[in-house]
């Protein structure tokens, strides 16, 4: 990534703790010059640009016009979840929430930047998982199959070829998130890395 970020701006979408807050922090370290617009259902003040928004309701125009305005260059989709347990003893409301937020959400915000896009946008990127969508996940199935879904969506897109900006999918694994449950198996085996480490991560894929 070039080093001058003066004339670059960043959207990042869900940014209010975990991997997205920890990438805004290294962002901001390493180009201290670059703008941000953070969204997320919380959002504290600080040297960004932000509005809540609650991912698990439809995209709106409003929505599309506040991202718009900013005029971005990079797009980070960070908003991801869903029940952890056995999946017909978790109601059915908290599958279609896991769905809604962890593909549904993004795959109609691709679509629609790709019908009308700020000319300044070259890159959008959303987070996906390395395990989830590769794999089962125990524990956590409408999880998992979002992520399959979101992978799907992405590979065919750079298929088609057919955007005016790049779409790629940034594959961690597990991360030392609120997320994930200290009782599952990830953290008791100490699989996870911290979000810190990953973030750094993100940050080397968007060269």
């Amino acid at each position: 990534m070039n080093q001058d970020r003066s004339a670059h701006k960043f959207i990042l979408l869900g940014a209010s703790r975990g991997l997205g807050w920890a990438t805004y922090q290294a962002l901001a370290k390493k180009y201290p010059a670059a703008e941000f617009l953070l969204v997320s259902r919380k959002i504290t003040e600080g040297n960004y640009q932000s509005f809540k928004f609650d991912f698990a309701k439809e995209l709106s125009s409003d929505f599309l016009t506040k991202l718009s305005d900013f005029n971005p260059t990079t797009i980070i989709y960070f908003a991801a979840g869903g029940p952890y347990g056995n999946f017909q003893e978790k109601k059915w409301t908290d599958h279609q929430w896991a769905l809604q937020v962890s593909f549904l959400f993004p795959a109609q915000l691709i679509h629609s930047l790709m019908q009308k896009a700020p000319s300044t946008l070259k890159k959008f990127v959303v987070v996906g998982s390395a395990i989830a969508e590769n794999k089962p996940d125990p524990g956590a199935a409408s999880y998992c199959a979002a992520k399959h879904a979101l992978k799907g969506l992405v590979s065919t897109l750079k298929e088609e070829n057919k955007s005016a900006f790049k779409i790629d999918l940034f594959s961690p694994g597990y991360i030392e998130t609120d997320m994930l449950p200290a009782h599952s198996w990830p953290r008791q085996q100490g699989l996870a890395a911290s979000a810190e480490n990953v973030a750094l991560q993100l940050i080397d894929s968007l060269d």
